[in-house]
């Protein structure tokens, strides 16, 4: 229902004669223009309440209605002010972003468990405290955790480890923290105590982090018919834009870190012709997906005339599409090397069984010898963030972690032959990853990253 939206400042929302009514107009989506124009007798059918409350109703809303237009509507602060920025406290971060994290909207970080989103999101809960001058806002932070507590001791690590900090008074005391265990509670954070807060530190807090936005809304939102899937839609909508309305009237940027589902291969073969329009190309764009995966989807979910399962050609074409893999080949091209040397055939290797590779029971044996059988050469992005599209529409900037491989030293030197070892996770480096995957200030890129001490830091590639 759009009656929040077209009347936000009336005493009538907040009438609690109405209440249940109100709720009603919300359950069937029943906008403004439709409680203004439609007969008391139809609405309170569609509504279920009686005819005498929802002419009442009609009858409050067209004098409130009337009282808003005639008068001077306020004005936000925010339709007067563009849109700031602050830094992440590291420069190709803040180039990568179009300047840093910008106000006004809404930010999302997404990625796999232990790919750094919450270390990102602390580091900026400090970054703002600072001074303009040293690219902050010089504001405080409300840090909302649905996943336990704010850990406090890393908080003090990043303090202690960066002179900037401690010179110019950042501190953990200027970090509004909030935990929530359940839906109900966070609704409650959301729309009352976080609106509450802000409007008794008016123009004091510049950041709200939320982290993790979806954790409890994957769990308690059913979806299990298409009323129930459309009911969880206009709830994400909802929440989103009441995220948005505080952003823009308090000058803030709003962080938010997402968990990821699984997006597996559908067995169901379309007749339809594959193009770039079709859904697989346009998820893999708002996700971040390679354009190798997305072109693998497009061509598996072709008529299986054209690509078949049982056809060998074709799977070693299928598989080709993911042989994008750089130090995957680099790996295989020693590997021939070491297995010519020693008079061995050669055997295929890539990044897509490091994890195998690791696994116990997997340490004997020669160096290349039956352990890189049928391996792809890159294992295929099949991940995309919660809360769907009707999230993502509310998203200004949309940032992807992942901790992928790379060769180790070892291989880029070609000194493979030298290494006299049985374990095969010598042969990559953890690589830390962040992807721009689109933003309204800044085109799509990629950085890499590790984390230290300091936080987060990026490195050459």
């Amino acid at each position: 229902m759009d009656l929040y939206d077209e009347l936000p400042w009336s005493e009538l929302l907040y009438d609690e004669e109405f209440t249940a009514l109100l709720d009603a107009t919300k359950q069937h989506q029943v906008s403004v223009v439709e409680l203004l124009t439609v007969n008391a007798k139809e609405l309170a059918r569609i509504l279920q309440r009686s005819i005498n409350e929802v002419s009442k109703f009609q009858e409050v809303l067209s004098l409130e209605f009337n009282k808003q237009l005639t008068q001077s509507k306020p004005r936000l602060t925010a339709e007067i002010e563009d849109p700031k920025s602050f830094s992440t406290t590291d420069v190709s971060i803040d180039d990568a972003l179009g300047g840093g994290i910008h106000t006004h909207g809404i930010t999302e970080i997404f990625g796999e468990s232990s790919t750094g989103k919450s270390q990102l999101l602390m580091q900026l809960s400090l970054a703002v405290q600072l001074p303009p001058k040293l690219g902050g806002l010089g504001g405080k932070c409300v840090y909302i955790t649905t996943e336990g507590d704010l850990p406090t001791q890393r908080l003090q690590e990043m303090i202690a480890s960066r002179p900037e900090f401690k010179e110019n008074g950042v501190s953990q005391d200027n970090i509004f923290t909030v935990s929530c265990n359940d839906l109900v509670n966070q609704e409650h954070i959301l729309n009352v105590q976080l609106p509450i807060l802000l409007e008794n530190h008016e123009g004091a807090i510049k950041l709200v982090i939320i982290d993790s936005i979806s954790h409890h809304l994957r769990v308690e939102l059913e979806s299990k018919s298409f009323k129930d899937f459309q009911g969880n839609k206009f709830y994400i909508d909802q929440m989103a834009e009441g995220l948005l309305n505080l952003a823009r009237k308090h000058l803030l940027a709003i962080v938010v870190a997402n968990q990821v589902g699984d997006k597996p291969l559908s067995d169901r073969v379309d007749t339809c012709r594959q193009d770039v329009d079709n859904y697989e190309y346009q998820l893999g764009w708002m996700v971040g997906w390679k354009d190798s995966t997305i072109l693998y989807r497009q061509k598996y979910n072709e008529p299986r005339a054209t690509i078949s399962n049982n056809n060998e050609k074709t799977s070693r074409d299928l598989e080709s599409i993911l042989s994008d893999d750089e130090d995957a080949r680099l790996i295989e091209q020693e590997l021939i090397k070491v297995t010519k040397m020693s008079n061995k055939p050669p055997a295929p290797i890539d990044q897509g069984n490091k994890r195998k590779l690791q696994e116990p029971g997997n340490n004997g044996g020669s160096l290349a010898h039956n352990r890189y059988d049928k391996i792809k050469k890159r294992k295929m992005d099949n991940q995309v963030p919660n809360l769907g599209l009707a999230w993502a529409n509310h998203v200004a900037t949309r940032i992807l972690t992942g901790k992928t491989y790379k060769a180790s030293s070892l291989i880029k030197r070609g000194e493979l032959h030298l290494y006299k070892g049985t374990d095969p996770s010598a042969f990559w480096q953890v690589r830390r990853t962040m992807k721009v995957v689109f933003s309204t200030y800044a085109e799509p890129s990629q950085i890499s990253f590790v984390i230290s001490r300091r936080g987060i830091e990026t490195v050459s590639a």
